[in-house]
């Protein structure tokens, strides 16, 4: 931490004499909106051919502390994403996202294509999107219960880099701006016809209030049904999401006859999520100060902190890992812990019953080019929670510079203490082009 928080002091106030531009700067760090366009792709005439270049660097350095030691982790990386859009006639278009990351501990170098997809219509009328791509599906912040196409959640500690794209056919039919209709078919992981999956939402404008009805159904699971709207109320924006299912394809962990063993959840297993937001006026500038307040229902949750039981149960089936050395480990009981996470039954941030997450952003924050935001996620059940604080800054010429502080709080042995992480500080700084 000490490491890092005299850097932390540099950035502070050697932005604050920064540029006066009037920038929109309303990126959250634990933001779970990702953009799956390069950030400063350029706009195209229509029906001309064109290719286009752009990237990001991204240099991140974090500092993790624990409470079992009194010595920090330092963990220093850089991330980079090139795009490639390509513009053709009539309306065709692609788009490909390679991210690669260079870890400095590790010496090594990883690199994923988060995205390639393109883009065709049917006399405008029609439009598909086919390739691996991420979807646009619910409309809460953090929490997304109708989202099943997804094959990475929204995160509420900022991920630096971009989410995995599911792979698939995308649909789109609009019927003027009142009506539109939507689909996805999953063909990812599919080694047949008959193991695809798929989704369908038809959405309808009704007054001020948008409304959508989903389906999602796929062979090997349980079909969910969904609904979700966004209207205002007066002034507060209002979002909300429900699905219900029979099962809700959720593996839990089960208790029986002193054995620990997973299985699938066999009850009804509805899902809701809503979102209040308002923007308020700060000086002279209006939805300068925004808060936004969320709130997740998981009916198959675990009510209690599963966590926290330190007692020992055999296993149903032995967990098989390799230690630190890679030699081979047969693992016959444990806790309740050591059963979750060897058969990955733990969800972050939807485990448990009931869960809140509060939003807070400050605009022009010190100077024109600088953003404050400060969120909170809570466990209803356990009591434990994580505090995220940061300040970002970007200027005309697309250079960015941050700092992130997350705070893991609550009772020991919780859904966000049980790793025994106290904070984790992150110092990042990168370009765009």
């Amino acid at each position: 931490m000490k490491r890092l928080l005299p850097l932390a002091a540099v950035l502070l106030f050697s932005a604050a004499p920064g540029l006066a531009a009037d920038l929109n700067e309303n990126e959250m760090f634990s933001s779970p909106d990702v953009v799956t366009q390069a950030p400063a792709a350029p706009s195209f005439a229509e029906g001309t051919k064109s290719l286009a270049f752009s990237g990001e660097l991204l240099s991140a350095m974090e500092d993790t502390a624990v409470r079992t030691s009194t010595a920090g982790a330092l963990h220093s990386f850089i991330v980079g994403n090139a795009f490639i859009d390509a513009r053709l006639k009539n309306g065709v278009k692609g788009f490909a996202n390679l991210e690669a990351t260079y870890d400095s501990r590790a010496s090594s170098t990883t690199h994923a294509l988060r995205e390639i997809f393109f883009d065709f219509n049917i006399k405008r009328r029609v439009y598909f999107r086919t390739g691996k791509q991420v979807l646009q599906w619910g409309r809460c912040a953090l929490w997304n219960p109708t989202d099943l196409v997804n094959v990475e959640r929204k995160p509420f500690i900022r991920k630096i880099g971009y989410r995995e794209g599911a792979y698939g056919l995308k649909l789109h039919v609009p019927f003027g701006t009142a009506y539109n209709v939507y689909g996805f078919l999953d063909t990812g992981n599919a080694p047949a016809s008959e193991d695809l999956g798929g989704a369908l939402k038809f959405e309808l404008l009704a007054g001020g209030t948008e409304m959508a009805f989903s389906g999602w159904a796929k062979k090997s699971a349980d079909p969910v049904l969904g609904y979700d709207l966004s209207t205002r109320a007066g002034d507060i924006d209002i979002v909300g999401e429900l699905s219900v299912s029979k099962g809700g394809n959720i593996r839990k962990l089960s208790l029986n006859q002193g054995v620990l063993a997973g299985g699938e959840n066999k009850g009804w297993a509805p899902r809701a999520a809503v979102n209040l937001s308002k923007g308020f006026r700060l000086g002279n500038y209006n939805d300068r100060l925004n808060v936004s307040s969320e709130f997740f229902y998981n009916r198959a949750g675990y009510k209690n902190d599963v966590f926290n039981d330190p007692a020992a149960y055999p296993f149903a089936t032995p967990l098989v890992f390799r230690d630190a050395t890679g030699a081979l480990i047969t693992q016959a009981a444990g806790t309740k812990k050591d059963f979750l996470l060897g058969n990955s039954l733990y969800n972050m941030n939807s485990f448990s019953r009931a869960y809140g997450a509060l939003f807070v952003t400050v605009g022009r924050f010190l100077t024109s080019d600088m953003t404050l935001n400060m969120n909170y996620v809570r466990n209803f059940n356990d009591g434990t929670g994580i505090v995220s604080t940061g300040i970002t800054y970007r200027n005309l010429s697309d250079f960015t510079a941050g700092f992130l502080a997350n705070v893991f709080v609550g009772p020991k042995n919780g859904e966000y203490t049980f790793s025994n992480v106290k904070h984790n500080l992150q110092l990042t700084a990168g370009i765009a082009f």
